[in-house]
């Protein structure tokens, strides 16, 4: 009787054991095959739409270049988020799908959609306004931009005698209170002009398309406003390593042949 107790008891654990054990391997099973939860995808779309206002006819093989960048930078280069590239056929407007990663875009950053139809490497027509997408003010499901035409090579200028008026500096256009920042260049390789706040002077050294400034000096004055302007004109004339001239737009460069800023001609007398 009591081993028939005993066998009893042995094969009820036994039992009880194996049945633990199952549930431990399904719960494990379960554990190890719980599909891990999908990552929320942050790309979006930007729908723009590009235009002119004038009826000319575009030539065969034009292609509308469009990009969003991070221009938040003055003293930088503008970061691209997204770009596309089109081939034309047809009258505008002309609709581009940008695809871009939300999760990059940072609320106090600014932010601005450009376009420019080239054909075989020529320059027609080209965006000039900022244009944010993201601006408070931009609540259509479509953002329009609007490019206009380029008008004909005029003859280059000279370099100096020539008043450089500051219009870009890292592809932000310029828009100052008060004087605006310039730049001069004299034939005996002095130099002179205004940054924003402060006025410098200084020499500089050209060689064909090659040119450098010397260490310049300038004005210890403070002002309230144009302080940011004049941080990204005294970089870009730092970091000046070449120049170009087209018509009357006198273009400064890095030694990557990178733009840091643009100036538009006023002849002196």
């Amino acid at each position: 009787m009591a081993s028939d107790t005993i066998s009893s008891f042995k094969r009820a654990s036994l039992c009880s054991l194996m049945i633990l054990g199952s549930s431990l391997v399904l719960t494990g099973c379960g554990e190890d095959s719980a599909a891990p939860q999908a990552e929320q995808s942050t790309m979006k779309t930007l729908n723009t739409q590009v235009i002119y206002l004038d009826r000319s006819m575009l030539p065969p093989g034009s292609v509308l270049k469009v990009q969003l960048a991070d221009v938040s930078k003055m003293d930088a280069k503008a970061e691209v988020i997204s770009e596309q590239e089109i081939e034309l056929n047809g009258a505008p407007p002309y609709n581009v799908a940008l695809e871009y990663d939300e999760s990059k875009i940072a609320d106090r950053h600014r932010y601005s959609v450009s376009a420019r139809i080239e054909n075989q490497g020529k320059l027609l027509y080209i965006s000039t306004t900022h244009n944010n997408p993201f601006a408070e003010d931009a609540t259509d499901d479509v953002y329009k931009v609007t490019v206009t035409k380029v008008s004909a090579k005029k003859p280059d200028v000279t370099l100096t005698n020539t008043y450089w008026k500051a219009v870009t500096i890292s592809g932000e256009a310029i828009t100052v209170e008060n004087k605006e920042p310039f730049v001069q260049f004299k034939d005996d390789g002095s130099t002179n002009g205004h940054l924003g706040c402060n006025n410098f002077s200084g020499s500089y050294e050209v060689n064909e398309q090659t040119l450098t400034f010397n260490p310049l000096a300038s004005t210890k004055k403070m002002c309230v406003s144009q302080m940011d302007i004049e941080a990204a004109m005294s970089a870009a004339l730092a970091a000046t390593a070449k120049f170009s001239i087209n018509g009357e737009q006198l273009t400064l460069l890095d030694d990557s042949d990178e733009p840091l800023a643009t100036f538009a001609a006023t002849y002196m007398n």
